[in-house]
């Protein structure tokens, strides 16, 4: 009985099957590790507004890089503060710095006082906290609910990258203050392997308050 020989081409075909298998292999983990990694702030944004929505004020905290968060909050009231005092406005770049400097105790004692992490997590939930409503925060900002289609999708649509590391979700104020401010922008950032609250930009009416707030403590200090 003759022996059949392979076919050269056919024994080529059969050699790079293992290579063709491995690239498709390789592909398809990229593809994976690259949609996780898309999709892994998205799901971190619904995870904090489900546990704000739910009143879970130790989650929330647990999602919520607070030395950064304050950072955020400081670096915000002294530009609201700087374009609110005409003096200030005038200032070269330096003598800003040098003002921004000198208001430095006075804002980290406002942030002590108004964005302590009771009032952080009263701005972000809906019912979790006991703190009362700080007059100069206002009501806080409504969160989507992320349980239903949509708001998942409301969650989506106000959300994207910014950077390759940096995400953003800008969310309106409570019903109640919808026609006073508006929208908070909530910036996640990576903290090790997890998406973590790290900014929190707060209303124009907001930081108006706060800055005034700062204009009265450090004239009364002058």
């Amino acid at each position: 009985m003759a022996q059949t020989i392979p076919d050269r081409d056919d024994a080529e075909d059969l050699a790079t099957l293992p290579s063709r298998r491995g690239r498709w292999i390789v592909l398809g983990l990229l593809f994976a590790i690259l949609f996780g990694y898309w999709a892994s702030p998205y799901v971190a944004a619904a995870r904090l507004a489900q546990a704000a929505n739910a009143g879970a004020a130790d989650e929330v905290l647990g999602r919520i890089d607070l030395p950064a968060l304050r950072m955020s909050f400081a670096r915000q009231i002294v530009r609201s503060y700087i374009s609110r005092n005409p003096q200030a406005r005038g200032l070269d770049p330096l003598a800003r710095q040098v003002v921004a400097g000198a208001a430095t105790g006075f804002v980290d004692a406002i942030i002590a006082e108004h964005l302590t992490p009771a009032a952080i997590t009263a701005l972000l939930t809906e019912r979790g906290s006991a703190a009362p409503a700080d007059e100069l925060l206002g009501p806080g900002l409504a969160l989507p609910r992320a349980g239903g289609l949509g708001d998942a999708w409301t969650l989506f649509r106000n959300s994207g990258f910014d950077g390759l590391t940096s995400f953003a979700v800008t969310v309106p104020p409570k019903a109640a203050a919808a026609d006073e401010m508006d929208a908070y922008r909530l910036r996640f950032g990576l903290s090790g392997t997890r998406w973590k609250l790290r900014a929190l930009e707060l209303p124009k009416t907001v930081l108006a308050r706060l800055a005034d707030e700062l204009k009265s403590r450090t004239d009364r200090a002058s």
